[in-house]
C-alpha cells in the first residue's frame, strides 16, 4: 500500500516554531492534506509527545514519536521510536545532556508545551537549538537499548548538515529537501540509500502535501511495518 508521509514537524515546543503550531492545529492540518504517517520531532526534547501521541488516536494516521537532535559535532539526526514509552524514557537522558542554558524569549521565541485543548500549561526554560553534550557516536551507544530509527536530517543544506558523517557512520536513512539536485545525490554518492523527504515545518502551512516524493510503500499502516521499511525487524 502506498502512503503519505510528513516526518519532520515542529510544535511550540521548538522555540523557533510558529506560535499556531500546536498539536491539534498540526494533526488537523496533516489530516487536512491527506497524510497518513506524521512525525512531530522538536528540537532536543520529547515533552509535548504525550499529548501529540493521546490527540492522535482520534485520527486514522500513524504517529510515530520522534525528535530531532543536534549532536555535539553540529548537525541535525532525527530519531524515531516504535515505543511512546522508550521516547519519553529517552526524553529523561537527553534531558541531563542539556547544557541548561536559559534564552531571551524576544529573540528566539518561547518552548510551549501545551495540553490537549493548545492551552499552554509549562514553558520549557532552556534553549533547545544548541548541541547537545552527545556525540553522534555516544547517541548511537545510547540508542542500542531502544527499537528506534536514526536518519541525518537535511543534509543538503549548507546549515546543521551531517554530509560529511554518511559514509563514515552510515544511519537507517537520510533525509533531503525537495531542492536536492540529481547531481547532489551522484556526488554524495546517496542514491542507493534510503531517502526520506518531509517538510522541516515551522509553520502551519508547510506540512507536505500528498506528493509522490513523499509517498512510502507498506505493508499496511502499522509501526511495525513502518519498522520493517528500514530493515528493522
Amino acid at each position: 500500500m502506498i502512503y503519505y508521509y510528513d516526518l519532520h514537524i515542529h510544535s511550540v515546543l521548538s522555540p523557533d516554531a510558529d506560535v499556531l503550531m500546536t498539536p491539534n492545529n498540526i494533526l488537523n492540518m496533516a489530516n487536512l492534506k491527506g497524510l497518513n504517517i506524521i512525525s512531530v520531532t522538536d528540537h532536543n526534547s520529547l515533552k509535548q509527545l504525550p499529548v501529540l501521541y493521546e490527540i492522535s488516536k482520534s485520527y486514522d494516521m500513524l504517529f510515530i514519536p520522534g525528535v530531532e537532535i543536534t549532536v555535539e559535532e553540529g548537525f541535525h539526526v532525527l530519531c524515531y521510536f516504535k515505543h511512546i514509552e522508550d521516547a519519553l524514557t529517552f526524553d529523561a537522558l537527553i534531558e541531563t545532556c542539556n547544557h541548561k542554558q536559559r534564552y531571551d524569549e524576544k529573540t528566539l521565541g518561547r518552548s510551549e508545551i501545551t495540553d490537549i485543548y493548545d492551552d499552554v500549561i509549562e514553558i520549557y526554560p532552556y534553549d533547545l537549538t544548541l548541541s547537545l553534550n552527545l556525540s553522534l557516536k555516544q547517541l548511537i551507544l545510547i540508542l542500542k537499548d531502544y527499537d528506534h530509527i536514526l536518519v541525518y536530517a537535511h543534509v543538503d543544506r549548507k546549515k546543521h548538515s551531517g554530509i560529511e558523517f554518511i559514509h563514515e557512520i552510515p544511519l537507517d536513512a537520510i533525509e533531503v529537501t525537495k531542492h536536492a539536485s540529481k547531481d547532489f545525490y551522484l556526488k554524495n554518492n546517496i542514491q542507493n540509500k534510503i531517502i526520506l523527504h518531509s517538510s522541516d515545518a515551522h509553520q502551519i502551512i508547510d506540512i507536505l502535501e500528498k506528493e509522490e516524493i513523499n509517498q512510502i510503500e507498506l505493508e499496511s499502516l502499522t509501526i511495525e511495518a513502518f519498522f520493517r521499511y528500514f530493515h528493522h525487524g
